[in-house]
């Protein structure tokens, strides 16, 4: 219907994003590529839309590009400040890049900005309070979730509970995790492919984290 409808185009992108950073992809690597060729579909249509750097962003997170990312999700907040979906994506990737006390004010900020945001706001907050050692608040983040009930969400509850100490809870998120996804696998989830770590030793503290929770190291 109109074919130079940015957003569209950005969305197509995050689709094919969301696809490969879950694990639901058939194809991890053709999901990022048509997501990075949607993006730039959709900055060719209007440099001046939030959605199609946010997108574009994403790509380069996942493919390790942090610097670009970071850069990317800046100038998506300059096209609008106020874009409280970008912003908590900003904090997840801040975390990522090793900076997650930076990360918990801009997701803190995204859902003052959003009061009514969607509860993958809150699951990827309390990621970032993992990342930041902040088990507590991570803890407490998770369990305030009323519906959302997904694997990685599970997984760095896992995480979480198993470096407060509390092994049974531990236990029994890594197990909800494998419901939700049986190939569940320190393998998959500590993958650079789904764990974006710029920092070896923030991906080590996540993996070792999963192995004291009891997640499999690898599939049988």
């Amino acid at each position: 219907c109109d074919p130079r409808l940015a957003k569209a185009y950005s969305k197509m992108a995050m689709s094919h994003m969301v696809d490969a950073c879950c694990g639901w992809a058939d194809d991890h690597d053709v999901s990022l590529e048509l997501a990075r060729r949607w993006a730039v579909q959709a900055i060719a249509c209007d440099d001046g839309d939030s959605w199609s750097y946010w997108a574009f962003a994403n790509y380069h997170l996942y493919t390790l590009n942090h610097g670009v990312a970071l850069e990317a999700f800046r100038k998506a907040l300059e096209c609008n400040p106020n874009d409280a979906d970008v912003l908590t994506d900003y904090a997840l990737c801040l975390s990522y890049a090793g900076r997650a006390e930076e990360g918990i004010e801009h997701a803190r900020k995204a859902m003052r900005l959003n009061p009514f945001h969607y509860e993958w706001y809150t699951s990827q907050l309390g990621q970032i309070y993992f990342d930041a050692r902040q088990y507590d608040k991570a803890i407490t983040t998770f369990a305030s979730l009323r519906s959302l009930d997904s694997a990685i969400m599970r997984i760095y509850q896992a995480a979480s509970f198993a470096a407060a100490g509390n092994q049974q809870q531990a236990q029994k998120s890594a197990k909800r995790a494998l419901e939700l996804d049986a190939g569940a696998t320190l393998e998959k989830w500590t993958d650079p492919k789904l764990a974006p770590y710029r920092d070896a030793a923030y991906l080590e503290h996540f993996r070792k984290n999963l192995r004291k929770a009891g997640l499999p190291e690898r599939a049988a």
